[in-house]
């Protein structure tokens, strides 16, 4: 049962910040780390992936559940996956006999998590798409949802009342430019994601959503965190907003990084509460 649930963004197959956590959460079996997009887990389907499924299983004990980001392959492309009912989490998963520790969620649902309710939605677009085509690297063809997965995401999600989102990207209202990466022509690069979040993120309430994929750790907007490295509670956020006053700011931590969109009056998806 799982009885603590942390919040983590991308990891690309370096996982030393697990290492830093107290060896109580390490060997904790009711913890879950929830990697919201490129864990770097499912990338290449062979034994370079089956060795960082060997070091996670055998090194910790907690449970990791993984939003699908860009940089790796779908679940269900992946040799000897199955999709089978996690109570932990009420709802399906993805999961491997071999390392039953790891788990990856459906490209999107609803899932319920220590009292949580929690949409997810995975998928981005990879802005070194053609770089990495031109060295024969990695790429997953299918790393965007298809116009028929987003319709159907639509459908499920909409008029539903969640208490988290859980994405890889983010909104296109909330994209924070001062992170795009130098030399990137920005027209050339696929938008789809960040604009279907923006419209299904309308279509139904939420209180606080979560993403990574940027590369940083900061506040976004009020209710919205992005994550790279940092590792934080999934009680810690929720308690931090439930007593957010935007008009008195103290009631943040002085501490919290914020990008600096954070106080700009013109918030889309205001519809949220």
């Amino acid at each position: 049962m799982i009885n603590r649930v942390l919040i983590t963004g991308d990891t690309h197959r370096e996982f030393s910040r697990f290492k830093n956590y107290d060896k109580e959460i390490q060997k904790d079996s009711n913890t879950a780390v929830i990697i919201l997009g490129d864990a770097g887990i499912n990338v290449t389907n062979d034994e370079h992936d089956s060795q960082i499924k060997n070091f996670l299983t055998k090194r910790f004990n907690f449970r990791i559940y993984c939003v699908r980001g860009n940089h790796e392959l779908r679940p269900q492309d992946v040799s000897g996956m199955k999709l089978v009912y996690d109570e932990d989490v009420n709802g399906e998963v993805y999961m491997q006999d071999k390392w039953p520790t790891l788990r990856y969620f459906k490209d999107w649902g609803i899932y319920t998590i220590n009292g949580y309710k929690i949409a997810v939605i995975g998928g981005a677009y990879s802005i070194d798409k053609y770089y990495r085509l031109q060295r024969g690297s990695f790429w997953n063809e299918s790393e965007l949802l298809t116009e028929e997965e987003m319709l159907q995401c639509t459908v499920d999600l909409t008029n539903q009342k969640v208490d988290f989102v859980f994405t890889h990207t983010c909104p296109i209202c909330w994209e924070p430019y001062d992170l795009f990466l130098n030399g990137i022509d920005q027209s050339k690069v696929d938008k789809t994601m960040e604009l279907f979040l923006e419209e299904v993120g309308q279509c139904f309430e939420w209180k606080i959503w979560a993403f990574g994929h940027y590369h940083a750790d900061r506040l976004e907007r009020p209710y919205v965190e992005q994550f790279f490295k940092d590792t934080e509670d999934i009680k810690v956020l929720w308690d931090r907003w439930q007593k957010y006053n935007s008009k008195d700011n103290d009631s943040l931590d002085w501490w919290l990084e914020k990008s600096q969109m954070f106080y700009d009056t013109d918030i889309l998806l205001e519809d949220k509460v």
